[in-house]
């Protein structure tokens, strides 16, 4: 689920920075290939979003409620810490999904013709005593 976006076409991994770059758009361009693909992140964003607020809710009322704290200051200190999180992670979510009509059609292979050859071993002889002559002979 966290790893950095791949080209569907030619399989280059894009770059942190770039993928940071890819979520303000939905088409991307591919460096080495040159070809256009679909950008989908916006779902994941949204499910570690709902994660991460539980459990701030969570341990922020704990905090709140447990602590013996005279400020709220680790409550803004433990938001903002997961805020930060919630920053580095969120490029780690972009796809990069294949557009119809951008492949390449492969290239048809030529038939092996000789693939269905059938090859006859009846010329290989095996010797009768394969130690004569050797240090094992006696």
């Amino acid at each position: 689920m966290f790893k950095l976006p791949v080209c569907p076409y030619c399989g280059k991994s894009v770059r942190y920075t770039d993928s940071k770059k890819l979520m303000r758009e939905k088409h991307a361009e591919c460096r080495s290939c040159h070809k256009k693909s679909a950008v989908k992140y916006k779902a994941a964003c949204v499910k570690i979003g709902m994660v991460l607020a539980a459990l701030l809710i969570g341990l922020n009322t704990l905090m709140f409620f447990r602590g013996n704290n005279k400020t709220l200051l680790p409550n803004l200190i433990v938001t903002v810490g997961a805020i930060f999180v919630y920053m580095i992670l969120t490029p780690l979510t972009v796809r990069l999904i294949e557009i119809e009509g951008q492949r390449e059609e492969e290239p048809k292979l030529k038939k092996n013709r000789h693939r269905h050859k059938k090859t006859k071993y009846s010329d290989v002889n095996f010797e009768e005593d394969p130690l004569k002559g050797t240090s094992f002979d006696k």
